[in-house]
């Protein structure tokens, strides 16, 4: 007990240096995420309907979906380059690289029939916008049609002085050609472009574009553009990416395979019970981590055009396929559970102990603290490896905004993905993988090795460059993770995993200051411990039942 404690302490102090390391390298980080002081969905649906409001249109019928976004491929290529304090120096805040997009949509909506906005993710300021386009014959000069564009931009704030009006030379405007300069021609239908001279970062460029019908602008656009060598380059990485995903793919497949193949050949008691609970739990987790990301697919659909009926059909199939892919995360996880169980009896019964184990109770509450320090253990590691990264081996990231909690249905429930990436990732990757190596090929390094590699490759297409940074991070983490489930056993891991996933999970939700996304992510940070501890104790009380 005495050499438990110990060992216990020196874990602790092991976390607590990093937790305090992961938050020196990554402050800056942190505190730069868009998450930051943004503004709410909410908020700025609010702001979208107080702009048509003043131009005279009722959408009080209309639905509406709002997301956050960015410009990709140039969040990419400041990142490559390392030029994002550049921009920020350059930039106009007429043209951010990430926004918030409100649409407008009722049950006629098609493409072009959707009421659109841009605002800054902070101050909420609307930074463009695009409306329907009415039918008129009504026609005006290119000269109108200019002074009504360049109108429409200083509204915004543009600085004009920064521009330079682009030749439409070539361009075609219901069918003519429209040559600047020409100040005869009329036509119902115009287009202008400018370049902002004054932005200068690297080789990326800003447009903005004006459209109008008539004597209205019906869509005010900023654009940023950026080298084609590195839009190669990046399409490149994220070929090899999805291949290399491919390959994790087939190597979880095969996992899957020897489990349900060694289901039948070893002979030991099936724990299924846990095995069927266990499989309940990450379908059910699964599920709702695929409902919750509805905005996204919503905002896809109604980009891509299809009116109501698109709409109706991509929620469709993407109920259809949560329930097909939760069904078929959920039952796979069965065997890898119940093979996994059988294969401890065999290697090392502790590493996962049986409810029925006098010990069980003991074990949950001390697997649940233990996970806390050692996710502050590993996120020490993750700190101090892309701190090094960054700035010794050049790597970078761009913002993955289809997984921030801002454009999720309920932000509050975004870390319940960290139960399930922790429950089904450790079944998969440590109970039936390292077990099942520890096994049969003995050697502790090579039964954490190979799965690691192989949970790793699932990580590649991550917005993370170049991509086998992620592959290293995971594998070296993975075999950390799989010593750790060796010494500590399944409890312990599945604890650490979900804290670890927790912790990242609940910064931006803190960060967002809304007091229920706050409350959410504080519920959540003690949810593990609330967890270890309540199970124990049904346990015990369970026990106590029976031996009166």
């Amino acid at each position: 007990m005495g050499v438990k404690k110990r060992g216990d302490r020196m874990l602790w102090m092991i976390g607590i240096v990093g937790l305090v390391m992961y938050f020196v390298f990554s402050w800056q980080d942190l505190f730069a995420a868009q998450e930051w002081k943004m503004l709410s969905r909410d908020e700025v649906i609010a702001k979208a309907q107080t702009h048509w409001k003043q131009e005279n249109i009722n959408l009080s019928e209309y639905k509406t979906s709002a997301v956050m976004e960015s410009a990709d491929s140039l969040d990419g290529y400041l990142g490559k380059e390392d030029l994002h304090e550049e921009f920020g120096k350059q930039a106009p805040d007429t043209a951010p690289v990430t926004y918030w997009h409100v649409i407008f949509y009722n049950d006629y909506s098609s493409r072009g029939l959707t009421y659109e906005t841009y605002h800054d993710v902070k101050s909420g300021k609307l930074i463009g916008f695009s409306r329907p386009t009415p039918e008129t014959n009504t026609e005006i000069s290119t000269t109108a049609g200019r002074q009504r564009a360049e109108q429409a931009l200083q509204d915004l704030g543009v600085d004009m002085s920064r521009l330079e009006l682009l030749s439409t030379d070539g361009e075609i405007i219901d069918e003519a050609e429209v040559l600047e300069g020409d100040e005869e021609y009329r036509s119902n239908r115009m287009s202008f472009s400018w370049q902002d001279r004054s932005y200068q970062v690297g080789d990326s460029e800003l447009y903005y574009e004006v459209s109008l019908t008539g004597d209205q602008v019906d869509e005010v656009t900023s654009d940023y553009r950026v080298p084609d060598s590195f839009t190669e380059w990046h399409d490149r990485q994220t070929l090899y990416a999805g291949l290399l995903t491919g390959v994790s793919l087939l190597g979880s497949f095969l996992l899957l395979v020897f489990a349900f193949v060694f289901l039948f050949l070893i002979q030991q008691k099936r724990p299924y019970w846990s095995s069927l609970w266990l499989s309940l739990l990450v379908f059910v987790l699964y599920a709702i981590s695929n409902v919750n990301q509805w905005p996204v697919l919503r905002a896809q659909a109604l980009g891509e055009g299809g009116g109501m009926f698109g709409l109706l059909l991509t929620g469709a199939l993407a109920i259809v396929m949560a329930v097909i892919t939760s069904f078929w995360v959920g039952a796979s996880n069965y065997p890898l559970t119940m093979t996994g169980g059988m294969l401890v009896r065999e290697v090392k019964p502790s590493l996962w102990l049986n409810r029925r184990d006098p010990e069980w109770s003991d074990r949950m509450r001390s697997a649940a603290k233990r996970g806390y320090a050692l996710a502050f253990a590993w996120m020490g590691f993750q700190g101090l490896f892309y701190f090094i990264g960054e700035n010794y081996f050049g790597v970078w990231y761009e913002n993955d905004l289809s997984m921030s909690p801002a454009n999720m249905w309920v932000p509050a429930l975004f870390p319940l993905l960290a139960w399930f990436a922790g429950i089904s990732e450790e079944i998969t990757y440590r109970l039936f993988g390292v077990t099942f190596l520890k096994r049969y090929l003995k050697y502790s390094f090579i039964a954490a090795l190979l799965p690691a590699m192989v949970w790793a490759l699932g990580h590649t297409l991550y917005p993370i460059y170049p991509i086998y940074t992620r592959f290293i991070e995971l594998t070296i983490f993975g075999v950390i993770i799989g010593y750790c489930y060796l010494h500590y056993g399944l409890e312990t891991v599945i604890f650490a995993h979900v804290t670890f996933d927790t912790v990242l999970m609940c910064i931006p939700l803190f960060l967002s200051g809304e007091a229920v996304q706050v409350a959410s992510a504080t519920f959540f940070l003690f949810l593990p411990l609330v967890v270890g501890y309540g199970v124990s104790l049904m346990k015990m009380r369970r026990e106590q039942s029976d031996f009166a």
